[in-house]
């Protein structure tokens, strides 16, 4: 364990390698079906085997690489190649020497916010003009990147629930889309499951970029005299000139927008509750005061373990899904939310995990904090769309979506309330 956290940033820049090596070598073997694609009633395919599965995932990976790289199929397959052994040389440097640490973060940061332009360039078929919104989402997320020394560490709880925000908003919004679609038969279950699946896949890829850029910066010296002399020579003139704006630009933007958090919470210190109502503890009923023995702590852990029971239960009577000696694509849907259970239990597990490691070492609150947010999002969106919209395609049913809101929201309040 400690060996991987040692050569992580190493590591990344393999994984990142060996997925733009294989996707080349997949454009290039698949390139007549790429450049002249034929779509085929895959409806009436069944699956078998596992490798059944991965060809029907092979086939959505041509039709969607067809919409884009029809034209130059060959070209971008070659160049999907370069870009995995430049990958592979940057991490050699990165083994050998911390000389061009500098430039390499520049190099992730750029292919970061490449990928993010890319997912939403993909999803823009199935959300449509709120694709935009996770581009919003992915901009922020950059700027963020780029700008958290400079903003106030006080306000931290703050700046993420901002991006958590964005993404509720993008995420509520997108899923309005894609089930209008799904109703006026404009997309497939199977197409939602692709699109997610390789969307999840490069926003992941673009997180593990933004994650090597912010080591890298983090672990930079300061570059002596001499140092500075010789890369200055080094630099060419154009690169020179775009650092140069690039920062004039971002410290113009910082100017403006970084204050805004003091500002926010000073309005709402203002206008707080706390203020207006003002109760001591004589004024609390004895039998409302929690006992002196139980803590907030208890409460969560007892509260998410009945989540996870009943994400579990609900998993497990859809294991029949595999129990069936074939599986045809039209109930792809029950596969989709297979998946989403599976997701959904990962997510409860890893907010339990962190709820520990808060009360025991006090570390995890920014994991707590983004595993009940998406936790939240999830509920309510699902929620909304069953009952607002009509729509009855949530992983549970009425009765037992409205208890999982009512575990949650104390959940989630809990964590607010913390300061870290």
């Amino acid at each position: 364990m400690n060996w991987i956290k040692k050569h992580f940033e190493i590591l990344i820049g393999y994984l990142l390698a060996v997925m733009n090596i294989a996707l080349g070598i997949f454009v290039i073997v698949n390139y007549k079906q790429i450049a002249h694609f034929e779509d085929v009633n895959i409806n009436k395919m069944h699956m078998y085997s596992f490798f059944d599965f991965i060809n029907i995932y092979a086939f959505e990976l041509i039709k969607l690489l067809s919409h884009y790289i029809h034209q130059f199929t060959l070209l971008f397959g070659v160049l999907f190649i370069v870009i995995g052994f430049a990958f592979f040389y940057v991490s050699r440097k990165l083994k050998v020497t911390t000389l061009f640490d500098r430039t390499i973060a520049q190099f992730y940061l750029l292919f970061s916010s490449l990928l993010y332009i890319v997912t939403s360039i993909l999803i823009f078929e199935m959300y449509g003009i709120f694709a935009l919104l996770y581009l919003f989402l992915f901009v922020s997320v950059v700027y963020y990147t780029l700008n958290r020394k400079r903003l106030n560490d006080n306000f931290r709880k703050l700046h993420l629930n901002v991006l958590i925000f964005i993404y509720a908003l993008a995420y509520f919004l997108t899923q309005l889309a894609v089930y209008d679609n799904l109703d006026k038969r404009k997309v497939t279950p199977l197409d939602v499951m692709t699109i997610n699946f390789f969307f999840i896949i490069l926003t992941v890829l673009a997180t593990l970029c933004l994650v090597n850029y912010v080591f890298l910066k983090r672990t930079l010296i300061k570059p002596n005299t001499e140092m500075k002399r010789t890369e200055k020579r080094r630099d060419s003139k154009v690169s020179r000139l775009l650092r140069e704006n690039t920062n004039m630009t971002i410290n113009k933007l910082s100017e403006e927008s970084l204050k805004l958090d003091e500002k926010f919470v000073y309005f709402m210190k203002k206008f707080s509750l706390s203020k207006l109502i003002k109760l001591n503890e004589d004024d609390i009923p004895s039998w409302f005061r929690l006992p002196k023995w139980l803590r907030i702590f208890h409460i969560e852990m007892l509260l998410s373990s009945l989540l996870f029971l009943i994400t579990a239960i609900e998993l497990n009577n859809r294991n029949i899904l595999f129990s069936a000696t074939k599986f045809n694509v039209v109930k792809m849907q029950y596969f989709y939310e297979w998946i989403n259970l599976y997701g959904l239990l990962v997510i409860i597990i890893l907010y339990i995990y962190f709820t520990i490691m808060i009360f025991y070492k006090s570390k995890g609150y920014i994991g707590q904090l983004f595993t009940i947010s998406f936790l939240l999002i999830k509920v309510l969106v699902s929620f909304y769309l069953m009952i607002f919209k009509g729509i009855n395609l949530s992983l549970f049913i009425p009765p037992i979506l409205i208890l999982l809101i009512l575990i949650i929201i104390p959940l989630y309040s809990f964590h607010i309330r913390r300061k870290y």
